[in-house]
């Protein structure tokens, strides 16, 4: 990153900042405290939504970058790390197994962050607890999983086994709480209608 660069990123950390404030603290001051509070979901959602959109797009221009040979940024040329040892600078130094692993990991990643928009899309308009939240928090359980059996799958195909199985077990979390959940979302919903 050049200096023009970091300047840039640090005027738009600015705006952004100030423009949270200001929204935040006329949040606040609103008369109704659960108003406020999903006043405050929805800013939060809104942002972290903005956040989710970029980096889909950079993501997509670092793989784009990598594939075709462009330059990425300041570099004259993408590089992408496999794991530990193992980066690749261009498309005909990766073997072909390990670039179909990569295909699929990445397809995943740009997956369970396009599902984490809509959650986050879903916070902001004020819907919290429906049945598609309980979905969209039950696929990130699933990615979690998933993704740690292409790393185990890559990581073999590298000859070089150095996993880590806390993906594995937040995964099963994730998908006990969204369980849970959805439980919870039942036992109201009945509840809203006996009375």
């Amino acid at each position: 990153m050049n200096l023009t660069e970091m300047l840039l990123l640090l005027l738009l950390m600015l705006f952004v900042v100030g423009y949270s404030r200001v929204v935040w603290n006329r949040a606040k001051f609103a008369t109704n405290t659960n108003a406020a509070r999903l006043a405050r979901i929805r800013h939060a959602s809104l942002w972290i939504q903005v956040v989710i959109g970029l980096s889909l797009l950079i993501g997509l221009y670092a793989l784009l970058a990598f594939l075709c040979g462009w330059p990425f940024f300041s570099e004259h040329g993408a590089r992408i790390v496999v794991a530990p040892g193992h980066a690749y600078t261009s498309l005909a130094d990766m073997p072909g197994n390990i670039l179909a692993w990569l295909l699929v990991k990445t397809g995943l990643d740009f997956a369970a962050m396009a599902v984490m928009f809509l959650l986050f899309g879903l916070y902001r308009r004020g819907i919290l607890f429906s049945a598609r939240n309980v979905l969209y928090i039950r696929f990130q359980g699933y990615y979690l999983i998933l993704n740690f059996v292409v790393d185990y799958l890559m990581q073999g195909a590298l000859h070089d086994m150095a996993l880590d199985t806390t993906s594995l077990f937040t995964g099963f979390l994730i998908i006990f709480i969204a369980w849970i959940m959805d439980e919870g979302r039942k036992i109201q919903e009945e509840q809203e209608l006996t009375v």
